[in-house]
């Protein structure tokens, strides 16, 4: 009789936090994409967009708090996270370092996508608290960004599933 060895896989999952200046605008977009909240193939109507949940929602006691979006097709815990910094992404990744645990963690700057409509619209809309006037901004710098935060999302979700033999 022949034997048979199984060996059994650990799956590992990630954290993967979308962050930029506020919070509210590209890293929430990101952050729904990766977690298929959004269809990356095409750019959704406007109206799907600003319907998300944290988008252009975010208050001043939001920021430094990592708030969960969802969960990617891999079973990895997305979040997004507004900085109030233009330059965090050593910090992110030093902290994790830090405490030995940086294999858990992607960090992910959408800050360098934020073109001018999103950084005008997003400041008139959550620092000068006038929406009215920032949201049409906003809906256009957004759209514009989109194919760009959907590349940006593919090469965040290359290193899929890590499986280690135990």
């Amino acid at each position: 009789m022949d034997s048979v060895k199984y060996v059994k896989k650990q799956v590992i999952t990630i954290k993967i936090i979308y962050f930029d200046y506020g919070g509210s605008h590209s890293s929430v977009v990101a952050a729904n994409i990766h977690s298929g909240k959004l269809d990356p193939p095409k750019t959704p109507p406007i109206g799907e967009i600003i319907n998300l949940p944290d988008f252009d929602k975010t208050t001043p006691d939001d920021f430094g708090k990592i708030r969960r979006v969802g969960t990617d097709a891999d079973g990895n815990d997305v979040y997004v996270l507004g900085t109030k910094s233009s330059n965090s992404s050593s910090l992110l990744t030093g902290l994790v370092e830090a405490q030995g645990i940086a294999e858990r963690f992607r960090f992910v700057d959408t800050l360098p996508l934020v073109n001018n409509w999103l950084r005008i619209g997003g400041w008139l809309s959550r620092t000068l608290s006038l929406p009215a006037l920032g949201r049409p901004l906003i809906r256009i710098g957004i759209l514009q960004a989109y194919p760009k935060l959907v590349t940006l999302v593919r090469e965040a979700g290359k290193t899929r599933l890590m499986e280690v033999l135990q």
